[in-house]
Formats: structure tokens, C-alpha cells, sequence
């Protein structure tokens, strides 16, 4: 039998407790939390969504400790989380967002501070300490004796008391000081590194910086009472907009101003309601349409429902052309996985959009997004001409920038008089005579871009609608038979094509082939159309 000295005893029952202690410190440090992000600041883009989840992760909450701004509910990483996303729709990298965050807040707004000359106690201290706590342990286990085995209480007794002579001999100490002063050295060694360990993982970590609340309370203040402030701006708008529609419940304006008072808060259901008031009130407006299906798809989170393709379908059959209705189409097919076609959607909407759209950026991205998730070629869209022009002349005069501008679209023009299938160039020219505001010179770009692939009937239907939306058709009608000639036998069965030369051939003056065409039309068309009741009023005027 073993008898063990009563310290020895005491001794483990302390290095059991301080274990214990340090294993609960690393619990707390090891819990997580939720991510705290609401569906009304998730981004439609998923390839967006995913980037800016990423980057929150990476960012800390200035009021938080040790907690992401994915992780937060505080009004302060919402605004934080509101900025990244701000900054990824304008078509920023994540590098350029983590600069530019840290550049506003300094290191403190990363969860893993970089290693510099300013880090390095930081990132390398905390070893020192816990190798420093090991070597010392291991010293304090060599020097103490393993108690021998004896095979008589009386033996052991003995042994265990020339040891002990022996050991404070050795040391110029009396026994008895030896055992008083061995069990502390072993408490306050074991204690001190379970201490500094469980510190460590909860507060000292090298991707943890300080938590100088105290000297940014004016900031967070500041921040607080700002963000108190766009809420009850926000908030008295949307009290406005409901006090204007109960005072004329009839007027449109009314209701579209409460939709959009009502989605800047987040209320999807108000929202919803006063989109389909403003479309009774309409008659099934498309643009209202296409308004109402974005609402739908923000209320399921971004993901475009069947009652809003429904109403994305009737948009497109009214106007090919409508932006809102495009993009969400674009994302319809994307979210479906049908790749290809959501580069087309997103494609002829970039196309077509002004350079200075606030969509363009992000559509830019999407299309480069989706081209690469379907394997598909990578479309051209990079920045057009026009916007470059337009950025180099930020600092002129309006004399100098208009003539600047005039002088570059004219060596574009005059490039491709000689250069006729640049399809890229002549969708540059059209862009850029748009942002001048020359439109009969922005038709005849685009008749040029159509001319540039004749096989193409995208392109010949894009210029026959330009023509029309910009009631320019009959200074082009010795354009438009060869356009549609070559839209008829590219694509004979397109409803789009009967409305077009029913349009033409009205402007030509052979109003029963107007008739003819509208008619048959008119008989391919659903009951249920929106596009019915116009033709129908157009045939009556013939």
C-alpha cells in the first residue's frame, strides 16, 4: 500500500480544480451565436448575398465584444452590414471594402488583425506565456520524488521522513518549512497558467483587438442618434403616405408613394397592398406590374415566386423592354440554373440601359456571374466609351465637355462608317448618342448594330423597337422593310413580328395591312392579355 504525503493529496485536488477551470474558460470562449442578418438586408443577387455573408463574418461590431456583424443584432452593424452590401452592388472587390472599412475604423474593425511590427507582442506574447507556464510545471514535476513503495506503514513513515530531512537539507531549509512553502509554488504555477490560458482564449487572442469603448463613445453616440434619426425620417414618411392616400384614395401617385415609404421601413405586407390598389386603380399598368413582382420576390427573400413570374411574363408581353421586369426575369432563370438564359435577359438589358443606370454595375457583375457558372462566353461589359467620356470630363467646363464629347463620338462614328461590323461599337455609338440626346442619331446606331449581324433577330427587333418607342418610325421607313425582312424569316412566328408590321405598314399608309396583321395578332393573343384592349383600340382607329 501507498500512503501519500496530505499535501501531495491537496496538490492534485488543486491541479484537478484549475484544469477544470481553465476547460470551462475555453467553453465560454468557444460559443457562437445566430447570424443576426434580417431577409430585408439580404441582396437578390445570390452571388452578391454570398460575398457580402463572407465579408460580415471578417468584420467586428463596434459595440459588440468579440462578435461578428454577422453575428450582431446592434443598430450599428446593421448599418455596417447596410454599407458592405452598398458597396458590393457599386461593384466594389472585397479587398477594396475590407480597406476601406479598416481604413475608416483602423484595425479595430477586423476579427483577425494583421501581423506588423505594431502586432507583433500581440500575436506572439501569449505563446511565450504558455510555454513559459509549461517549463515551469516541468520543472516543479523534476524536482519532487516519486514516494517509493513500502511494504509497512512504519517503512513508509521512515522513508517518507528521511526524504523529506534529506530534501531540506539539501536546500539549507528545515522539513518543515519544505512542506509549507512546496504546496503554494505548485498552486500559484498551476493557477496562473490555467489563468492566463482561459484569458487568453477569452480576451487575449491575436485575432481579438482591445475593446476601446471608453474613448469611442462620441462616435457611437454619434452613429446612434443618426440612425434614430433616418428612422423617424423614415417613420413620419410613412405616416405622410398613409395620411395622403386616406385623404385621396384615388390617386395613384398616392399609393405608389406608400408602397415606397412602406418597402424603405421593411413592410412588405403595406407594401404589397398598396401596389395592387395603385394597379386596380391602373388598370394592370405594366410598370405597376413589374413593381409588384419585385415586392413579391423581396417578401420571399429575394427568390422570384410563381405569382411573380406570372406577372413578369405579362410585363414583357406589354414592353419587351421594361428594366425591372428584365432583371428579375434574368434572375428567374438564373435562380432556376438556367444559365444561358439569364446572361441573354441580363445582356439585352445592359444593352440598353444608359451607362449611368444605377443597375449597370451590378448587372455587369451578374452577367460575368452567370456566364461562368453555365460555362458559357463571357460577354463584353466593360465600361462603354460614353461613361468613360463622361468621367474624363467631370472637371470641364460645359463648353469644353460637350465639345470633347462631340469630338470622340464623332472618330467612333467615323471608325465604324468604315469598320460597318463592329456590333459592339455600334451598341457603344447608340449608348453614347443616348446620353447626348440626339435619338435620331441613337436609331440610326442602332439600325447600323442590326445592319453589323443580319442573322442576328434580337438585334433587328431591338432597332424596330427603338424606332418606335422614340416615334422616329417614319423618318427610317426605307429601313424598316429590310429589318423586317430579315426578322420574318429569322424568326416568322414571333407575335412581336405581326405588331411590328402592322405598325409600319400603317405608317406607310396601307392601313389594311395594318388590320390584316393587328388582327391575326389579336387572335394569337390570351383572352386574358393586357395588350388585347390597346390593340384592339389601335384596329378602331385604322
Amino acid at each position: 500500500m501507498t500512503i501519500r504525503p496530505a499535501s501531495d493529496l491537496f496538490n492534485r485536488r488543486v491541479i484537478r480544480l484549475a484544469l477544470l477551470l481553465g476547460l470551462i474558460m475555453q467553453v465560454f470562449a468557444l460559443v457562437g451565436s445566430a447570424s443576426a442578418i434580417t431577409a430585408e438586408e439580404m441582396l437578390d443577387d445570390p452571388g452578391l448575398e454570398s460575398r457580402a455573408r463572407a465579408l460580415s463574418k471578417q468584420l467586428r461590431c463596434l459595440v459588440c465584444q468579440n462578435q461578428s456583424i454577422d453575428d450582431s443584432d446592434a443598430e450599428l452593424a446593421q448599418d455596417l452590414r447596410r454599407e458592405v452590401r452598398t458597396q458590393l452592388v457599386a461593384g466594389a472587390s472585397d479587398a477594396e471594402i475590407l480597406a476601406s472599412l479598416q481604413g475608416k475604423y483602423g484595425d479595430y474593425v477586423l476579427l483577425r488583425p494583421p501581423v506588423s511590427t505594431g502586432t507583433y507582442v500581440l500575436w506572439f506574447a501569449p505563446v511565450g506565456v504558455v510555454l513559459g507556464g509549461i517549463l515551469l510545471v516541468v520543472a516543479i514535476r523534476r524536482n519532487r520524488r516519486p514516494d517509493a513503495l513500502s511494504p509497512s506503514p512504519d517503512t513508509a513513515e521512515e522513508q517518507s521522513k528521511g526524504d523529506v530531512v534529506g530534501d531540506a537539507r539539501a536546500s539549507g531549509q528545515t522539513p518543515m518549512t519544505s512542506n509549507i512553502l512546496r504546496g503554494p509554488v505548485i498552486i500559484v504555477a498551476v493557477f496562473g497558467f490555467a489563468a492566463s490560458l482561459g484569458l487568453y482564449l477569452m480576451l487575449g487572442r491575436a485575432d481579438l483587438a482591445d475593446q476601446p469603448l471608453a474613448g469611442r463613445q462620441a462616435e457611437i453616440a454619434a452613429a446612434k442618434t443618426a440612425q434614430d434619426s433616418r428612422s423617424e425620417v423614415l417613420a413620419n414618411a410613412l405616416a405622410e403616405a398613409r395620411q395622403t392616400v386616406a385623404n385621396a384614395p384615388d390617386k395613384v401617385e398616392g399609393w405608389l408613394r406608400l408602397a415606397m415609404a412602406a418597402a424603405a421601413v421593411g413592410d412588405n405586407d403595406s407594401e404589397l397592398d398598396a401596389l395592387r390598389t395603385a394597379l386596380d386603380l391602373t388598370a394592370g399598368d405594366p410598370s405597376i406590374k413589374a413593381m409588384l413582382a419585385e415586392a413579391l420576390s423581396r417578401a420571399a427573400d429575394g427568390q422570384i415566386t410563381i405569382p411573380a413570374r406570372d406577372l413578369i411574363d405579362q410585363v414583357l408581353a406589354a414592353n419587351p423592354n421594361e428594366p425591372r421586369a428584365l432583371y428579375m426575369a434574368g434572375l428567374a432563370a438564373y435562380q432556376d440554373e438556367n444559365f444561358a438564359d439569364a446572361v441573354a435577359l441580363w445582356h439585352r438589358l445592359y444593352n440598353q440601359s444608359r451607362p449611368d443606370a444605377p443597375w449597370m454595375a451590378t448587372l455587369g457583375q451578374n452577367i460575368v456571374d452567370a456566364a461562368e457558372k453555365g460555362g458559357l462566353p463571357v460577354p463584353d461589359v466593360t465600361a462603354s466609351p460614353d461613361q468613360g467620356m463622361l468621367d474624363m470630363a467631370a472637371g470641364m467646363s460645359d463648353e469644353e465637355r460637350a465639345e470633347m464629347i462631340e469630338g470622340m463620338v464623332a472618330t467612333l462614328a467615323a471608325r465604324l462608317a468604315e469598320n460597318t461590323d463592329d456590333i459592339k461599337g455600334w451598341l457603344r455609338l447608340a449608348r453614347a448618342y443616348d446620353v447626348l440626346g440626339r435619338p435620331e442619331d441613337m436609331v440610326g446606331a442602332m439600325i447600323g448594330a442590326a445592319d453589323a449581324v443580319p442573322d442576328n433577330a434580337r438585334q433587328q427587333t431591338m432597332a424596330l423597337e427603338v424606332m418606335i418607342t422614340t416615334n422616329l418610325g417614319e423618318q427610317f421607313l426605307d429601313d424598316a422593310p429590310r429589318l423586317l425582312a430579315r426578322l420574318e424569316a429569322l424568326a416568322p412566328d414571333g407575335l412581336e413580328l405581326l405588331f411590328f408590321k402592322g405598325h409600319f405598314a400603317k405608317l406607310s399608309g396601307d392601313l389594311e395591312a395594318a388590320r390584316r396583321n393587328w388582327q391575326l395578332l389579336l387572335e394569337r393573343l390570351p383572352a386574358d392579355s393586357p395588350l388585347v384592349a390597346n390593340l384592339r383600340a389601335r384596329i378602331d382607329q385604322l
